[in-house]
């Protein structure tokens, strides 16, 4: 049996990639060999090796001879090494220039360069008409749609690969999509694309994708092996899952903070598909999944027509599993809550998302269900693509007809909501403002500038410095789903997060608009704002430390050799505008005293900071000051060094969480980072750092020498910033009284065990363990703005990101309190009553000298996902004024 699975493999390899033309016989038998098809069978990977004899394409099509197959670019049969990026793009393109059937576009570069390529894909008519088609397609939802729908008007169906770069299936399987797409002959694929417009975007995360072929093609081997345990599948860290950065791209539909998805995103909405699916894989050792999610856990504002449709359309992949024997599984694990993934966000614009998931594998690998095969894992995503595409066409007239009624059912739901628009501010912080109108601007939000002042809730909102989004536009689910707050839930369940409010990610100033008609005129393009040229100094420049960007602006003179202080008082300047008031970290630059640099050099820096980050600069012409007692020669300005980080990478490191800082960092802030390994520290000298940043992650490992070695360093200057698991080995290993440690451990343990435990049923598990978590929810801060790690916040109501009860008990240092949980404190998302009472009054961020140097811990992720604009400031203040506070002064 083995000998005839082994000859029909090498038959089938032939026939289905087409390689004796292309390779010659003497290259197919090293490929079989590399491949392991004809080498090294073993009787556990029989079934495995029986799926992969299944004949790839459908035997029934005829294909046309002048498209080439995939393999003729990427060099090997699908399945036998994950394909390089690079080939993927070439052969895409190459189809596009073949076939009269395909057209493909750059939408976007990731942040290492690559393209992300996007392919139309529908009959030569249609694409004479393609312009036509879209403009009649969108206005299907508009006030003045037709009042029937075109016959000639195609379905539009949106299949996306690749946004996880590790699951490798669901970026190969673009090379068969698209081969049959543009070869296949006959009626049914003719019918196909006189019906449909297919839009494909190829690889969604080149980078992640690179690397994890990388991977893949280094640990190749003549033989394979299945062992889950084997080098091959389990990739270095961070593994290819991820972008340049580190960022889940499927999480940013909604947050918009990279050029991937900024640019799928603009492409979404010059097209509003019918249908998207997006492509996947899971753990290993699971079946198939795909969409309808857990129906419980399905967000509001997405209408109950479009999961039902989302039912009809995966018949299609249900019927084809079917008949293969295939298992699957829907209706749970998944669902369709946080509208920032890739199956979800098409939901609230009138598309039906579908999310499909398979077991992973990237060769042969061992499952609970026996041997998975990469090469059936693309033909099985290749096979339910065909099939998406053909409920599009089935069910054409009822796709279209829903993407008729959402406009006008969402104009109806928009006149009936008593809440009509929300307006905010952040007056002393145009960056802010900026990077929330672009993002709203991305997903074709229209706002309006105040040409009036106006008082929402006894709360001030200046002209021209505040804005307004009326609800009573076309993306009002989006609106919706972006300023509301949703504190209670059907299913306290949740796959991602559970709370995003923009003005509370953004600490803007806002509040809900309801009867009001407010002035105000409508803006376009958002620009980031430059501000004047400032003009030459006699005695010395000063900027506020409100702006988004004024880190990247001291660091700027720090890096060229200047003497920044920082103002740990509030005062009043004389300029050329008048008396200017400065806040505490107000940053001040003497043009004395500049070690050699000329007064032109100063200003000439000056001025870049304000034109090219932004960053408003008062030039003064003396060092009196209209405030009493406080000169700008005054003891409250405190002289800043420079930071030198070292952020701690590597196994062990939650890689999001050290993604967000290096991106944080390096794009933004144009800083430089350090990063190395964990496992390395012992090696590396502290003393060439001012910081060392501890993100989330297992830390048992840091320990012994190494924890010693970390407590010498802050004690003789240096500072540790950690966050959420960080933070608490950073308490524990260096802050925590370790007799009141023991006494505490007694007590938990005393009262473990002063009462019986309380029997509960199985089958409640689930729902009983999850009023015990938090669910990336919103919390509600206290913060100290008068403390140096709280300058730059305009009022003390600051929102987190949190998805753990990781806190710390108020410190015996009175003033040691950064942030203070509130009472009540969940503004938006899930948190039971229960944890909400544990938080509350405890400390979510903690700021301690330790010696001669500092700890600084976050029990909470300041910079999720490059959205919290508000808590990124706290993380910045953390690295450059982390020496500016004191010890408290013992009682004498």
């Amino acid at each position: 049996m083995v000998g005839e699975i082994k000859s029909k493999m090498k038959r089938n390899i032939m026939k289905d990639f087409g390689l004796r033309k292309h390779f010659g016989l003497r290259k197919l038998a090293i490929l079989g060999l590399m491949c392991g098809t004809f080498s090294g069978i073993v009787p556990g990977q029989l079934q495995a090796q029986a799926d992969f004899d299944k004949p790839f394409y459908p035997e029934t099509v005829k294909f046309n001879a002048a498209i080439p197959k995939p393999a003729t670019m990427i060099g090997h049969p699908l399945g036998h090494r994950v394909a390089r990026n690079d080939l993927l793009v070439r052969y895409l393109t190459d189809v596009a220039n073949i076939s009269d059937r395909v057209t493909s576009e750059v939408i976007a570069y990731s942040h290492e360069g690559r393209p992300i390529v996007m392919l139309t894909i529908t009959s030569p008519e249609n694409h004479a008409r393609i312009d036509d088609i879209r403009e009649a397609h969108n206005a299907l939802r508009g006030k003045d749609a037709p009042a029937s729908i075109p016959d000639d008007m195609p379905v539009v169906t949106w299949l996306n690969y690749g946004v996880h770069g590790a699951e490798v299936s669901s970026t190969d399987a673009v090379l068969p999509v698209v081969y049959h797409l543009a070869a296949a002959e006959g009626p049914e694929i003719e019918k196909t694309l006189k019906k449909s417009v297919i839009l494909v975007i190829a690889s969604f995360n080149p980078d992640g994708s690179s690397r994890q072929s990388a991977w893949n093609h280094m640990h190749g081997a003549d033989v394979p092996v299945t062992n889950p345990d084997h080098r091959l599948h389990n990739t270095f860290w961070p593994g290819g899952r991820t972008n340049h950065y580190w960022f889940d791209l499927n999480r940013q539909w909604l947050l918009l903070q990279h050029p991937e998805a900024k640019g799928w995103v603009e492409k979404f909405h010059q097209w509003r598909p019918n249908i998207n699916a997006d492509y996947h894989e899971m753990a290993t050792d699971k079946t198939y999944y795909f969409h309808p999610g857990a129906a419980d856990r399905t967000h509001p504002l997405i209408p109950q027509k479009s999961m039902a449709l989302l039912d009809k359309v995966a018949d299609r992949p249900r019927a084809f599993m079917d008949g293969e024997q295939r298992l699957y599984f829907s209706e749970e694990g998944y669902d369709n809550f946080y509208l920032g993934k890739g199956s979800t966000y098409p939901h609230v614009h009138g598309t039906v998302g579908v999310l499909f998931e398979q077991a992973h594998s990237d060769g042969f690998k061992d499952s609970d269900y026996g041997v998975v095969s990469f090469r059936d894992n693309i033909r099985t995503h290749y096979r339910t693509s065909l099939e998406i595409v053909r409920a599009g066409v089935e069910l054409r007239p009822e796709l279209l007809k829903f993407q008729k009624s959402f406009g006008a059912e969402t104009r109806e739901l928009a006149a009936k909501d008593k809440v009509k628009g929300y307006i905010f501010a952040a007056p002393k912080d145009p960056a802010r403002i900026y990077h929330a109108l672009d993002l709203l601007n991305r997903h074709q939000i229209a706002v309006k500038r105040t040409t009036k002042d106006v008082t929402v809730n006894k709360k001030l909102f200046r002209a021209g410095q505040s804005y307004l989004v009326e609800t009573n536009q076309a993306q009002y689910r989006l609106i919706k789903g972006l300023f509301g707050k949703i504190t209670t839930f059907e299913n306290n369940t949740f796959y991602d997060v559970s709370g995003w409010t923009l003005p509370l990610a953004f600490d803007l100033d806002y509040a809900e608009v309801s009867g009001k008609n407010i002035a105000g005129e409508i803006l376009g393009t958002p620009k980031p704002v430059a501000a004047p040229v400032p003009e030459k100094a006699g005695s010395g420049y000063l900027f506020s430390w409100h702006n988004y960007y004024a880190p990247k602006a001291l660091y700027r003179l720090q890096n060229a050799g200047y003497l920044p202080r920082v103002a740990t008082k509030p005062f009043e300047i004389e300029t050329a505008e008048g008396i200017q008031k400065m806040d505490r970290g107000s940053i001040m630059v003497p043009v004395g005293r500049q070690g050699g640099h000329s007064d032109q050099d100063l200003h000439k820096i000056m001025t870049q900071i304000a034109q090219e980050d932004g960053v408003k600069i008062h030039s003064v012409g003396s060092v009196h000051t209209p405030t009493q007692g406080m000169d700008l020669g005054s003891l409250s300005f405190s002289v800043l060094k420079a930071p030198k980080v070292l952020l701690l990478t590597g196994e062990g490191i939650a890689s999001y969480d050290a993604g967000e800082v290096w991106h944080l960092l390096d794009k933004r802030m144009k800083m430089p980072v350090t990063m190395i390994d964990k496992q390395n520290l012992a090696k590396i000298n502290l003393a060439n750092f001012t910081h060392v940043i501890l993100v989330g992650g297992n830390h048992k490992d840091l320990k012994g020498k190494v924890a010693d070695q970390i407590n010498n360093w802050v004690k003789q200057g240096g500072t540790l910033v950690a966050h959420r698991q960080g933070a608490k080995w950073a308490y524990d290993s260096l802050l925590a009284d370790k007799k009141d440690a023991k006494k505490d451990a007694k007590k938990e343990a005393a009262d473990k065990t002063s009462t019986a435990p309380e029997r509960l049923l199985y089958g409640d598990k689930v729902m009983n363990e999850v009023q015990d978590i938090i669910g990336g929810a919103v919390m509600a801060g206290d913060l100290d703005i008068t403390h140096p790690i709280g300058y730059g916040v305009s009022d003390r109501d600051i929102a987190s990101h949190r998805n753990t009860l990781l806190a710390f008990d108020a410190p015996k240092n009175p003033y040691a309190t950064v942030v203070r949980i509130k009472e009540n404190a969940l503004l938006s998302g899930y948190a039971s009553e229960k944890n909400q009472k544990k938080l509350a009054g405890k400390t979510m961020l903690l700021a301690e000298r330790h010696g001669k140097g500092s700890v600084v811990l976050f029990t909470d992720n300041p910079n999720f996902r490059a959205y919290f604009y508000g808590t990124n400031k706290l993380f910045m203040n953390s690295l450059f004024f982390s020496k500016v506070f004191d010890k408290p002064r013992k009682a004498k």
